[in-house]
């Protein structure tokens, strides 16, 4: 059954499918790139035999309306007919899966972080603008990235060519910390339901002194090393089946991962949690391969309820365009 107006704020109450689980939930607005995040979600509910929540959020009209659509004779709204439309996308790609879709009266920021709340997995598209225009806060993405309460997946143009690919890859990105051994943990899960392998990469550099780069008086390759052992010991007592190996690289960390994911279905990588302008800043690994990596990347946020978690309306009501 499709919610085509939400008579409630979409987190007041759970959204949970008929066996108690939780849902993906994804923003559409009828752009193309939005489409390419609804397919992704879709395929990702079919795996997980999840439900699919679609949200579409705000009171503007969109200039990305069904091409059928027509405000004389449909009787919908701008909004309602993008839902309909996605629902009829996800019934036809996948009947199996259970959508359902909801037009919110509220940023779509605000109503996909708080969404979030009782999701699996929050799906985003990205704009791929390039350039300072991507690298620009307040964002949609940025925003969900930065607040939400579940991992969030950000969908690239060239994730649906990707995802053919022969021998399913997922490259995680790993350095010990609690947020990399969440993403690590993702994507040996994953991996299992998609029957992909696992790469996780260890990138490290010498911090640099003025014009010079000096390396620590301890080991850092060291260090490195012991990371990926435990990595391998990890994986290899949670998940056997799971074909995986652990690298590692003394360079600069995005640049990296973003080549080691390069014909990879997905890049996963952990989020620090601080939910605050920290969190926010340019240059974190997580934002950084989010925009910019061409396959659909994972950032695993920390739980609801963990310490390093922010509050939800902390979130910018204002900010970004529907997602």
């Amino acid at each position: 059954m499709i919610s085509r107006r939400a008579r409630a704020a979409p987190w007041d109450e759970p959204h949970n499918g008929s066996d108690g689980a939780q849902p993906i939930v994804v923003g559409v607005d009828g752009s193309p790139h939005s489409r390419l995040a609804l397919k992704w979600a879709a395929d990702e509910a079919e795996f997980h035999g999840s439900s699919l929540r679609i949200l579409y959020a705000g009171s503007g009209r969109s200039k990305d309306v069904p091409a059928w659509y027509s405000s004389d004779s449909s009787g919908l709204s701008p909004g309602e007919a993008i839902i309909d439309d996605a629902v009829g996308l996800v019934a036809t790609r996948h009947p199996s899966v259970l959508a359902g879709g909801e037009v919110v009266e509220w940023s779509a920021s605000l109503a996909l972080t708080m969404a979030s709340r009782s999701a699996a997995l929050l799906v985003v598209g990205a704009r791929g603008l390039g350039g300072f225009k991507e690298l620009l806060l307040g964002s949609v993405s940025d925003q969900c990235l930065q607040y939400a309460h579940c991992p969030v997946a950000v969908v690239h143009s060239d994730s649906e060519d990707i995802a053919t690919a022969p021998e399913p890859r997922i490259v995680v990105g790993i350095d010990g910390s609690l947020g990399s051994s969440r993403a690590l943990q993702w994507a040996l899960e994953e991996a299992a339901i998609r029957s992909a392998s696992v790469e996780a990469m260890y990138v490290w550099q010498y911090p640099a002194v003025g014009s010079f780069v000096v390396p620590p008086a301890i080991g850092a390759g060291a260090v490195a090393q012991e990371v990926v052992e435990a990595a391998t010991d990890h994986a290899a007592r949670f998940a056997p089946e799971v074909p995986f190996k652990a690298l590692t690289s003394c360079n600069a960390t995005v640049p990296t991962l973003l080549d080691a994911c390069h014909g990879t279905d997905l890049l996963v990588v952990g989020s620090r949690g601080h939910g605050r302008f920290q969190e926010a800043l340019l240059g974190s690994v997580s934002h950084q391969c989010a925009r910019h990596a061409r396959c659909a990347v994972i950032v695993v946020r920390p739980p609801v309820g963990a310490a390093e978690s922010a509050p939800a309306d902390r979130v910018d009501q204002g900010a970004g365009q529907p997602a």
